[in-house]
């Protein structure tokens, strides 16, 4: 099965944003940082007998709800340029035994046994090479048709791992 793959900045942003939040980790950060905005809020609207709040857990939300996400916002845009890889045109060829991609300056032939896992989201197929990079094939550009075909062909991939 060929494909034409291009994954724009916008779709990098939201991929990994996603990825990001839906780690246990983060999931745990952000319901911290909305305990402590409830606590704040009850304290200064004298709903319930808070202790007031002190400097820390004003930065520790400023941290959590502001500079984390503009870390992992600028992480992600410097990765994305930064890679030619990943702001180039994609053809993908996908057999029964591998996943060939050629792009303006490289090309990499993978066997599917070599593959770390492969995880379906609702509006991506993710490849993963190891458990940090991924090969990323939005749905979005795909006809029903192709995307059944993929999970036909990655299908008996998903069952080993």
């Amino acid at each position: 099965m060929r494909l034409k793959v291009k994954v724009t900045i916008r779709q990098y942003l939201k991929i990994l944003f996603i990825l990001a939040y839906t780690k246990p980790i983060m999931i745990f950060l952000v319901c911290f940082a909305f305990l402590l905005v409830l606590w704040i809020a009850f304290y200064h609207l004298d709903i319930l007998n808070l202790p007031e709040p002190l400097i820390y857990q004003y930065i520790a939300l400023l941290l959590i709800v502001v500079i984390q996400p503009i870390v992992i916002f600028t992480t992600i845009i410097r990765n994305y340029y930064s890679s030619n890889h990943l702001r180039e045109t994609l053809e993908m060829n996908l057999t029964e035994e591998e996943i060939k991609i050629r792009g303006e300056s490289f090309y990499m032939e993978i066997l599917w046994s070599k593959i770390y896992k492969i995880v379906e989201k609702k509006r991506w197929f993710l490849i993963y090479q190891n458990n940090l990079s991924a090969i990323l094939i939005p749905k979005k550009e795909l006809s029903p048709e192709q995307i059944k075909e993929i999970k036909e062909i990655l299908k008996p991939v998903k069952t080993v791992k």
